[in-house]
């Protein structure tokens, strides 16, 4: 469980993403209410997308690999939103709408590995635990957007969730090289 202990650091982005994306959006859109609920709502339902794709694409590739490739490129999101602010509104909506998709399309992948290499007896355990780590790092990540939301403005905010992926894809790096 060392290495599968590492990965509930995912969760770090995914929550606080949810929790900003409408900061974020209204800070693009301006004071239209609608527009800012509906387009949070689109980014974040896109996550079924994700999910979906994800499942289909593990039974061939690997769940390792599924959430790699999807890890990084929300991590990717993560350091390259602020740009994506500047960008025109519709490159900007879409943007959001794939990070939607790649930010939660990790996390059923996830559960899959963490309870492939839990020991049977202790898979209920495992889940258990990753879970309640992972909304655990949830709240600290959560609460230092918060903070830093007035100071650095929320099209910078989610440079600080880029450590979250980071740690998660040096945890996968080792698993995505064994067959599954």
């Amino acid at each position: 469980m060392g290495l599968i202990s590492k990965l509930p650091l995912v969760m770090w982005e995914l929550y606080a993403f949810y929790a900003f994306l409408p900061l974020l959006i209204a800070a693009r859109l301006g004071g239209d209410g609608a527009m800012v609920s509906v387009w949070s709502f689109a980014a974040i339902a896109s996550g079924f997308v994700g999910c979906t794709l994800g499942g289909y694409l593990s039974r061939h590739v690997g769940s390792a690999r599924v959430a790699y490739v999807q890890l990084s490129a929300s991590g990717l999101c993560c350091l390259v939103s602020p740009l994506a602010f500047l960008a025109p509104l519709p490159v900007f909506l879409a943007f959001l709408l794939f990070w939607g998709v790649v930010v939660a399309g990790d996390s059923p992948q996830f559960s899959t590995l963490n309870a492939r290499f839990a020991p049977p007896r202790l898979i209920g355990s495992a889940l258990t635990l990753a879970n309640c780590i992972g909304f655990s790092i949830t709240i600290v990540s959560i609460a230092l957007l918060s903070w830093l939301v007035d100071t650095v403005g929320p099209q910078y905010v989610f440079l600080m969730l880029v450590p979250g992926p980071v740690v998660g894809l040096m945890g996968l790096r080792r698993l995505t090289r064994k067959a599954e």
